[in-house]
């Protein structure tokens, strides 16, 4: 089966939170109903729900999570929590078998560890990568002693099959090409070098060893950027939510990752999606009336991106779009681009500068 990533985003590093209840449970809720409304599918059609967590929340011992998944409308979702182990290979690998096996399969991996250490750089992170907080988080200098600042974050992607695609008309973010698992990066790099894939664009190794080795042998496979990470210091969830959106359209990214409890690698290439239309990118604005904010989101577009996009508007409290409405209701202004989520609440600019710089 074809496996693709079809949503990917990440919270800020810093966020607000309440006191008094656990980081990961709230971070849990959080980036699993964004992910479920970047995809825009019905929620009954994901079936499994795959998180890694630190093991400090009470998400294994008494079914928070299952908890979770319903309360947020994943009625049919098995859950599944995997618990303190760096990187999250094992999940990621659980994830791309599960979908090998089932083509009407549709997944959320996530990530929420407050142990692990995210580093990236400021200037890498992508406005498209990040949630825009809940109205219920938003900082409330009434409530302030009520709120607490995390600095490390969770992640999530939604993964499906070609299939799945075809039948909901859901456009892609980026296809995974291939993936398997090898002994160490080594076999891996050579396997990989043995293939048929055209040059790889951005390759990313996850390593607790010195890479100097692994480097002579990514030249054979005529990479343009390499990138090094600390085992310790990042998540499946994360790197590649940063991946699919960072990516050239239609280029290849590489990712290496060795786990630490088994010492084994596993390798998944990825190539990058950006859906284009026939004349201008088409902007799709979920709305309904009357909608205030929607007209000041309409307003602000014709004041800084006239002329650059056509506009198509759907009013989710009609009765043909109610599928729409049981995802979009408390969210309105939604802004989808050529099939893709953009933004919801309110425009973000940054971000789509950034998709439209990516379509030229």
């Amino acid at each position: 089966q074809t496996v693709v990533v079809t949503a990917a985003v990440r919270t800020p590093s810093t966020l607000q939170l309440k006191k008094n209840t656990s980081e990961e449970n709230q971070l849990t809720g959080i980036i699993i109903d964004e992910i479920v409304k970047r995809t825009a599918v019905p929620r009954d059609e994901f079936k499994r729900l795959i998180l890694c967590s630190s093991g400090s929340c009470n998400m294994t011992s008494n079914g928070e999570l299952s908890s979770v998944a319903k309360n947020l409308g994943l009625k049919n979702c098995q859950t599944h929590v995997i618990e303190d182990e760096a990187c999250s290979v094992s999940g990621l690998q659980m994830s791309l078998e599960y979908l090998q096996r089932d083509e009407e399969g549709w997944i959320i991996l996530g990530d929420t560890r407050t142990n692990i250490n995210k580093q990236y750089v400021v200037k890498d992170i992508l406005a498209n990568e990040l949630i825009t907080p809940p109205a219920t988080l938003s900082v409330n200098t009434a409530k302030q002693s009520s709120l607490l600042t995390v600095s490390s974050g969770a992640a999530a992607l939604s993964l499906t099959t070609a299939q799945m695609l075809q039948r909901l008309q859901v456009q892609p973010m980026a296809v995974v090409r291939e993936f398997f698992i090898e002994k160490d990066n080594k076999q891996a790099i050579s396997r990989l070098a043995k293939s048929q894939l055209n040059a790889v664009h951005t390759w990313h190794l996850v390593t607790p060893q010195q890479h100097h080795d692994y480097l002579s042998m990514l030249i054979d496979l005529n990479v343009n950027d390499v990138h090094t990470h600390d085992v310790q210091q990042i998540t499946a969830s994360h790197l590649l939510t940063h991946i699919v959106h960072a990516l050239p359209a239609g280029t290849l990214g590489c990712i290496c990752m060795q786990s630490t409890n088994r010492g084994d690698c596993l390798l998944i290439v990825l190539e990058k999606v950006v859906p284009r239309s026939e004349n201008l990118p088409q902007l799709t604005l979920y709305t309904k009336e009357p909608c205030p904010l929607c007209a000041d989101l309409e307003a602000q577009l014709q004041q800084n991106f006239a002329g650059s996009f056509e506009m198509k508007k759907v009013f989710i409290d009609r009765k043909e779009n109610v599928r729409f409405l049981r995802l979009f209701r408390n969210d309105i202004p939604v802004l989808f681009l050529n099939g893709q989520f953009l933004c919801m609440h309110r425009l973000n600019e940054d971000a789509l500068r950034e998709r439209l710089d990516a379509l030229k």
